[in-house]
């Protein structure tokens, strides 16, 4: 597909302010994106015009309130998450540990949303993040479920067991010291997406661990009822 170059030069500054973790100069970014510094200062005027990017007191950029309008209108408009949103926030907030969305968009899986369990201590992913296919739960579970929809072959052994039991579980895979439980949302014969329960290794040792496949299991069995729910509306 023919791509718009300035679109995909706006894309590119976007993403390197993100990756900067904070702000950056003109210079930095024109030398981490190897473009001149005065095409990259036009285009950071246009996105600026539109509150994408933002300047500081002392000329620096960074990414603009714009896109959190953006990014929640989408997220609000997208049906799975919408669902999801009210259970995520109950079973963060009963079981005290992180509970995410992923969900496939446009070929790649992703974190739709995410609400943050009561604990001292944070779980990532963050909203929006990729998550990748070979090393997760949820990626398992697509490759059970629905390869297609993340460009990857049919399932191997591992995927198909976790669709077997309905559920699985990466522990320290993808995020050293992270635990994660998944559990597909399965409505109307399709995926839409998988629930997860992110912890730390330690918290989620013996019963505690079972509580969490169950807790999970229970959200995406909801969220699933929820969507066939809104399809006969």
């Amino acid at each position: 597909m023919e791509r718009s170059g300035t679109v995909d030069k706006a894309v590119r500054a976007l993403e390197a302010l993100r990756e900067s973790g904070g702000s950056a100069s003109l210079a930095e970014l024109a030398a981490r994106l190897g473009m001149p510094k005065a095409t990259l200062h036009r285009l950071l005027a246009s996105l600026a015009a539109h509150a994408l990017v933002e300047q500081d007191g002392e000329g620096r950029y960074r990414l603009g309130v714009g896109l959190i309008r953006l990014g929640l209108g989408a997220q609000g408009l997208d049906p799975v998450a919408r669902v999801a949103r009210p259970e995520l926030e109950r079973a963060a907030r009963a079981f005290g540990e992180t509970f995410f969305l992923v969900a496939a968009r446009a070929g790649r899986l992703v974190v739709l949303d995410k609400a943050e369990g009561t604990g001292l201590l944070r779980a990532a992913p963050t909203v929006g993040a990729e998550v990748p296919v070979d090393v997760t739960a949820s990626g398992r579970l697509y490759l059970a479920h629905a390869p297609e929809l993340v460009g990857a072959p049919a399932a191997g052994p591992a995927a198909q067991r976790a669709a077997r039991r309905g559920y699985d579980v990466n522990e320290g895979e993808w995020i050293d010291g992270l635990t994660v439980i998944a559990a597909p949302v399965l409505a109307r014969g399709s995926l839409h997406g998988c629930i997860a329960c992110a912890a730390a290794a330690q918290s989620l040792r013996g019963d505690r661990h079972e509580a969490a496949v169950r807790h999970t299991r229970e959200v995406a069995e909801r969220v699933a009822r929820a969507l066939q729910g809104e399809s006969r509306r």
